[in-house]
């Protein structure tokens, strides 16, 4: 009956970190990828965090409601990731390898208004870089906080 017990609450801690983020789609090297996006400050901070896996060709883009120098860290976050820091015409102006669990800040090189989480190698991956532009195909939420 304990191994039940604990098999369901196990079961009810994991259902609570699905995916529940909205998507939208996304250009970047004429391809497009559907990515989900973290628009409320409490979809913002639960990001990626405790998630095993993400698929390949997938991420999350972070929306703020206007650019500013951003900062992220890996709390509680299992996946090696790559992250773009984006201004407010799609430019990326840096990007950063970010270790599973490791609480350093990573910031923005200047003012950012997105910043889209990957997977590790994935822009080496497309061939993307500094200064490469990503265009929004869908609506982009926005975001007063």
């Amino acid at each position: 009956m304990k191994k039940i017990f604990l098999l369901l609450i196990i079961f009810v801690i994991f259902s609570c970190y699905t995916s529940d983020f909205p998507k939208v789609e996304i250009k970047m090297k004429d391809k497009i990828y559907k990515i989900e996006v973290a628009v409320t400050e409490k979809q913002r901070e639960k990001g990626l965090m405790l998630r095993k896996t993400l698929d390949k060709n997938s991420g999350m883009l972070f929306i703020y409601g206007r650019s500013q120098n951003l900062y992220f860290y890996m709390k509680n976050t299992f996946l090696p990731l790559d992250i773009a820091f984006i201004d407010s015409e799609g430019k990326i102006i840096n990007i950063e390898k970010m270790q599973p669990l490791d609480e350093t800040t990573i910031s923005s090189k200047g003012e950012a208004m997105y910043a889209l989480e990957v997977n590790r190698g994935f822009f080496e991956r497309i061939n993307i870089k500094v200064g490469d532009k990503i265009e929004f195909i869908s609506p982009i939420p926005f975001t007063n906080d």
